[in-house]
């Protein structure tokens, strides 16, 4: 018996590889199928008939809030201390649920795609220690094994809880998928991954055998889920139903012992959710649901606790605060945070290659940034970074890439202007959550021009003032920290101009508040204006 050699996948045709899992118990050996189907666009895509949410806003009586969930549903937010429970619909009794109500997923839609239904496995690939054979039926006759395959024990120990008793069960599973020694082909599958899990019948992700209490842990947080809602205009408060009509105030106690918290934190602490890879693979799809050992928990319900529960810092064990801090950014995902959110949120975690910390979330990036980066792992590391800060820019006309770069984390010999995604991040900024809307240049584009082959970039940008005094570092007493703040004052008279336009005493309340003002913030934004300041 020889090993599976992979035959070429055809592009032309869009194909992919999909693995026929035999059945069988846990402890038979580990047999398969491995068929190409060709996955074709659909032109006939479903869409979404419901009537935006500012029509619905509209038709609403006084007080009433629609948004969306995590989970796409319409959301109907009862006016604030009116004691009226949300719901999922609309108050005005004889409104059509049609023009609000999520419709349901055709069973015919995978058809239109020219594939058979399929289920994509999202996991890690752990360590090659205790590799295990999978064989591999040979095409010209299934009923004859013919060749095998080495995969690691973390994904044997998958395929063993997920193989079905009686039938076979198709998957896609890129340790198998994707024929890993061609690094041509790796680079079009990555690429590929915003069709291949959206488009598969379930997602799955395994993150290991039963163990350090996880059924408490999913029955946990399965419980707490059910109580809360999120929406992704970043708010969350009391689910329709809830039996706990408080749990997702802030400030509210949890009834769990330690044995339960301790529980989630082994939870949280297990390699899927340390990995780059798998967010996007979790995120891909509203057919999703995590498996540890035999139990299994919509995904959806995961992320909506754990964002809920980060919400809640005062009352979490300083354990699970920790862990929470630095996951949660991911868990704010499009359209809830910017690729620069998601890129932070890399650098605190793990990939066995560097360049998968941009290629690895592609599939949650803006798709006209996407169409800008070539996925190329034969390419320095540091033009991979490149790749994204220039593509940043000419989609949006922003730097905002620049904040990142730190002249002490730099790698040897790159670009100033290329930030270090492999650097961690440390200290307060490790939970930040909110979404960047402020910008010092306010509305007004950024002019930048590559300059090779040098590798310089090239800014335009306008000389506002010189540094006349510099203050001390504000880390003393409060006291001292006011004294410092209140030293900064303008000299001059309050209402002569400032250099950029405006009052001195203007340009002094924006230092304060750090531009984060109506005047400079893009789109909605709660924030005062400098006037009101």
């Amino acid at each position: 018996m020889a090993p599976y050699i992979y035959n070429e996948l055809e592009a032309e045709v869009g194909e992919l590889r999909l693995v026929d899992l035999q059945p069988g118990s846990y402890h038979d050996t580990l047999q398969c199928n491995i068929v190409h189907c060709p996955l074709l666009e659909s032109k006939a895509a479903a869409k979404d008939e419901r009537l935006p949410i500012s029509n619905l806003q509209r038709s609403l009586p006084d007080g009433w809030i629609v948004e969306r969930t995590l989970d796409g549903r319409y959301l109907f937010m009862s006016p604030r201390h009116s004691g009226i429970s949300n719901s999922w619909k609309h108050p005005g009794a004889n409104f059509d649920e049609k023009a609000y109500e999520l419709p349901k997923r055709s069973a015919d839609d995978a058809s239109l795609w020219h594939v058979p239904p399929y289920e994509a496995l999202s996991y890690t690939w752990g360590t090659t220690d205790n590799e295990e054979f999978v064989y591999v039926a040979d095409p010209a006759d299934p009923s004859q094994t013919s060749s095998w395959l080495r995969v690691r024990a973390n994904l044997a120990n998958a395929l063993k809880h997920l193989r079905y008793p009686d039938r076979q069960r198709t998957l896609w599973v890129d340790a198998i998928s994707i024929n890993q020694a061609d690094i041509y082909e790796r680079g079009r599958q990555v690429k590929r991954m915003s069709q291949i899990y959206p488009l598969s019948d379930n997602v799955i992700i395994w993150i290991g055998p039963e163990s350090e209490d996880s059924k408490l842990a999913l029955e946990t947080l399965r419980y707490f889920s059910e109580q809360v809602e999120y929406i992704i205009s970043h708010r969350w408060g009391d689910a329709p139903n809830a039996q706990e009509r408080d749990w997702w105030r802030d400030g509210h106690r949890l009834p769990y012992e330690a044995k339960t918290w301790k529980s989630i934190v082994s939870l949280l602490h297990r390699p899927w959710f340390e990995r780059v890879w798998v967010l996007q693979e979790a995120l891909s799809s509203d057919r999703v649901r995590l498996q540890c050992g035999r139990d299994s928990i919509p995904w959806v319900n995961v992320r909506k606790a754990l964002l809920v529960l980060r919400q809640k810092t005062s009352v979490l064990p300083p354990d699970i605060r920790g862990r929470l801090f630095t996951y949660a950014r991911g868990l704010m995902a499009p359209p809830l945070a910017s690729s620069e959110h998601l890129l932070l949120w890399t650098r605190n975690q793990k990939c066995t290659d560097p360049h998968d910390r941009i290629y690895g979330i592609l599939g949650l990036l803006d798709p006209r940034i996407v169409a800008k980066i070539e996925v190329d792992y034969s390419i320095s590391v540091w033009k991979t970074y490149s790749r994204l800060v220039l593509a940043e820019q000419e989609v949006y006309q922003k730097l905002n890439m620049l904040n990142h770069c730190n002249i002490t984390t730099r790698g040897e010999g790159h670009p100033s202007w290329v930030p270090n995604w492999q650097q961690p991040i440390e200290g307060a900024n490790t939970g930040y959550l909110s979404i960047r809307r402020f910008y010092a240049s306010a509305r007004s584009s950024a002019v930048a021009k590559l300059i090779e082959p040098a590798y310089h970039l090239h800014i335009t940008g306008r000389r506002v003032d010189t540094i006349s005094r510099v203050s001390h570092i504000l880390n003393g007493t409060f006291p001292e920290v006011i004294r410092e703040i209140l030293d900064w004052a303008p000299r001059k008279p309050r209402n002569d101009t400032y250099i950029s336009g405006g009052s001195y005493i203007d340009a002094y309340v924006e230092v304060l508040v750090r531009g984060r003002t109506s005047d400079r913030a893009q789109g909605n934004n709660p924030c005062p204006s400098i006037r009101q300041l």
